[in-house]
């Protein structure tokens, strides 16, 4: 948790909840903490093995929220479109004690 940052920024923190609102998008980031790197093509391929069958298009659909939000970036993998993973979220919550 060292090499982690708090956010407080509420801006980027409603990015950050808007791009993670969705199990898809959630499901993607959980695939690029394993690849890194991934073309939309292998994308695709991973998440049909982990029971997701999606379009081209639909999942098209989803990259931009995460790109929006700063945690994935859209690059070119031997000519192909591809996404790499920029940031690694993690969300912690801690109880507090009610007096």
């Amino acid at each position: 948790m060292e090499d982690y940052k708090e956010i407080r920024d509420i801006y980027q923190i409603g990015d950050l909840c808007d791009a993670l609102s969705n199990p898809i998008r959630v499901e993607i980031l959980s695939i690029l903490r394993d690849h890194n790197k991934i073309t939309i093509g292998e994308l695709l391929r991973e998440m049909e093995k982990r029971g997701m069958k999606m379009s081209h298009a639909g999942i098209r659909m989803h990259i931009p929220k995460l790109v929006f939000s700063g945690i994935v970036e859209m690059i070119k993998i031997d000519g192909k479109d591809g996404i790499v993973l920029k940031k690694d979220i993690r969300i912690y919550a801690k109880e507090v004690e009610v007096e």
